[in-house]
């Protein structure tokens, strides 16, 4: 794995959203709900995508190696079990 940054780091998140504005010119106040409407984003794409489409979309970009697309899928999945709300608000 890269020792470059991550953009789903917490604090590195946080950095470059200071760096945009809202679409009225203001800087963002509510980091964690921005951060975690995010993450579950990404943790729904995740699931929703195959392995397959993960690993092209991964090439596709151009970062080389090796993603571990089945392991970030079925983690994904696995995530979405345990912590998604059910439809009745539960």
């Amino acid at each position: 794995m890269s020792k470059r940054q991550t953009f789903i780091d917490r604090d590195i998140f946080a950095e470059l959203l200071s760096e945009v504005e809202t679409a009225r010119g203001a800087a963002y106040q509510d980091v964690e709900t921005v951060y975690g409407d995010m993450s579950r984003l990404v943790v729904a794409w995740l699931a929703d995508a195959s392995p397959e489409t993960i690993s092209q979309t991964y090439n596709d970009l151009g970062w080389g190696g090796n993603a571990n697309a089945r392991a970030m899928h079925e983690v994904a999945k696995h995530w979405m079990a345990k912590n998604r709300a059910q439809p009745d608000g539960e």
